[in-house]
């Protein structure tokens, strides 16, 4: 092997691992690394209504009704949740002693795709209701 293509072939490795390094320092994450959650906060009325979109990097969420007598129906995108008919129940009381939180699973049986970072619709049966959406 020549001089020039020793010089030829350590130029073009050291461009590779400059831009492995560079890709790898420059990578932003999908959230913080925080422990904090994002905090959503959506009316809920008798018309089915997306509380939060879609996130695949979303690693959890927690839907949570606040003390109010109501029941809210949620469901993952596609669903559309009906009011007390389709949809995972979650039952409110005026008179709630400690939070009412709905966490889906991360992953769905197939490991690829899951609750967690799926969008997710309400509904509420009466008035309107502030659901909170945590998610991490």
């Amino acid at each position: 092997m020549t001089f020039s293509q020793r010089l030829a072939l350590s130029i073009a490795a050291t461009l590779a691992l400059v831009g492995v390094c560079t890709a790898i320092i420059t990578t932003a994450p999908a959230q913080p690394t925080l422990s904090l959650p994002f905090a959503t906060v959506t009316g809920v009325a008798q018309t089915s209504v997306q509380i939060i979109g879609a996130n695949p990097s979303r690693r959890s969420i927690q839907i949570c009704l606040p003390a109010v007598a109501a029941v809210v129906m949620i469901a993952p995108a596609p669903i559309t949740p009906v009011s007390l008919t389709t949809g995972i129940a979650m039952t409110s009381t005026a008179t709630i002693t400690g939070p009412l939180c709905f966490t889906p699973p991360p992953l769905t049986a197939s490991g690829s795709t899951g609750g967690a970072g799926a969008a997710w619709n309400a509904i509420a049966s009466t008035g309107t209701v502030n659901v909170l959406v945590l998610e991490w």
